[in-house]
């Protein structure tokens, strides 16, 4: 049966997006999963879910292709900070 999946990005988004599922996983909100990305379609985003029904929306759906395991959390890049400059730093002025 196909669940549809309202999901946001980022928690502090007040706009969400509707995915179609039509796989044995069951999502509930807080869920992460899965979503294909617009800009390269190798790759996919990380969105949360925010609600699941089973009524159809009056447009078309691309698809959830998955629950984010916590594996594939640990697999997500993670970025250094950079060093910040100190008042003893030299400032060099072009």
């Amino acid at each position: 049966m196909t669940v549809y999946v309202a999901c946001k990005f980022r928690s502090a988004d007040t706009r969400s997006y509707t995915y179609s599922y039509d796989g044995d996983d069951t999502f509930a909100p807080g869920d992460i999963v899965k979503v294909p990305d617009n800009r390269d379609p190798t790759a996919w985003k990380r969105v949360e879910v925010v609600s699941v029904s089973d009524q159809a929306p009056p447009f078309a759906c691309k698809p959830i292709l998955g629950r984010v395991e916590d594996a594939s959390l640990e697999e997500l890049p993670v970025y250094e900070a950079e060093p910040t400059r100190s008042d003893d730093d030299p400032v060099v002025q072009f």
